[in-house]
Formats: C-alpha cells, sequence, structure tokens
C-alpha cells in the first residue's frame, strides 16, 4: 500500500473518532451531583444532563452549559443563568420565575408553559424557541433575539421589550397589554415607535 494512501485511511479513522466524539458528549457527573448538593454549579457542562422535577430554586448556574439539557418540570425560581447555554433545552413547565438569564442562549429551547415571570432576560438568545403559552408578565426582555420564537398564547402584559427583535415570531392570541415595544423590530420587519403599549406603533418609511 502506498504512502499516501495510508495517510488517508488514517486520516479518515482521526475523523471518524473526532466526529463519534463530539456526539457522544454527555454531561459530567460530578458537576450533576454538586448541582443537587449545593445549587451552585456556575460554568458546569451539563450538557444533555437529564433534571427533570429537580427543586433548585435560587440556583447559581451562570455560564453553565446546558445544551440539550431536559429539566421539564424543574423549578429554577430566581435562580442566576446569566451567559448560560441552554439551546434547544427543554424547559417545559419549568418554574424560572424571577430567574435572571440575561445574554443567556436559549435558540431552540423548549419553554411551552414555562412561568417566566419577572425574570430577566435582556439580550437572550430566543431565536426558534418555543414559547407557547409561557407566562412572561413583567419579565424584561429587552434587546433580546425573539427571530421566528413561538409566541402563540403567551402572557407578555406588561413585558419590557425595548428594542426587542420579534421578526417572523408567532405572536397569535398573545397577551400584550402594557408590553412596552419601544424600537423593537415586528414579525413584519417593520420598526416600532417608541412609546409603544400593548401594541407595535410601526414608524413610518
Amino acid at each position: 500500500m502506498r504512502k499516501g494512501a495510508v495517510v488517508i485511511i488514517l486520516g479518515c479513522i482521526f475523523a471518524a473518532a473526532f466526529v463519534c466524539a463530539g456526539l457522544s458528549h454527555a454531561f459530567k457527573q460530578e458537576d450533576v451531583d454538586k448541582l443537587l448538593a449545593t445549587k451552585k454549579c456556575a460554568f458546569c457542562d451539563l450538557v444533555n444532563a437529564t433534571l427533570s422535577g429537580a427543586k433548585l430554586p435560587g440556583a447559581s448556574l451562570s455560564g453553565a452549559r446546558l445544551i440539550d439539557a431536559d429539566l421539564t418540570d424543574a423549578v429554577l425560581a430566581d435562580s442566576k443563568l446569566r451567559n448560560s447555554n441552554l439551546s434547544r433545552a427543554k424547559l417545559i413547565r419549568v418554574d424560572l420565575s424571577g430567574a435572571d438569564l440575561s445574554h443567556a442562549s436559549l435558540s431552540g429551547a423548549q419553554l411551552s408553559n414555562t412561568d417566566l415571570s419577572n425574570a430577566k432576560l435582556v439580550d437572550a438568545n430566543l431565536t426558534k424557541a418555543n414559547l407557547s403559552n409561557a407566562n412572561l408578565t413583567n419579565a424584561n426582555l429587552s434587546k433580546a433575539n425573539l427571530t421566528n420564537a413561538n409566541l402563540s398564547t403567551a402572557n407578555l402584559t406588561n413585558a419590557n421589550l425595548i428594542r426587542a427583535d420579534l421578526s417572523r415570531a408567532d405572536l397569535s392570541a398573545a397577551k400584550l397589554s402594557s408590553a412596552d415595544f419601544s424600537g423593537a423590530t415586528w414579525v413584519d420587519g417593520a420598526r416600532c415607535k417608541e412609546g409603544s403599549s400593548g401594541e407595535c406603533v410601526k414608524e413610518t418609511p
């Protein structure tokens, strides 16, 4: 066998091993144990972790990696999740009331029927997130990216959506009473006027 062919075969083997390693990446059990015991796990690796039903009010998880994690029915009220990565996480029916999710990545996350009342979601990435029937009353979503998000039947009463991006978001049957849309980008790409409350008063071209 020629030397060149051997090099190619070895390269393919290493590449396959690298791909498999990436696909099989899972959480660190010691991080899960630490979180459950202390409610403190900043910057922990909890990718693909199963934490459904966990009672973790006030937990400290800033900077944690929770990609694809299952937190269905968990209690995370008043928790600290700043700069955390919750992409594609299952957060269905989770109590996140009063939680700080500023600058967090929630792209593609499942947040239907979740309680996010009084939560801080400043500059959070919620692209393609499912927030149907979520409680977002008094939530701070200023500068949040909600592009293609599902907000159908969500409660956004008194929410702060100043300069948020709602491009192509689904707001069907959502409650928008007293929500602040000043400077926000509306579902059709239009800009909302300053002082837009309860609805987007679009700027004229």
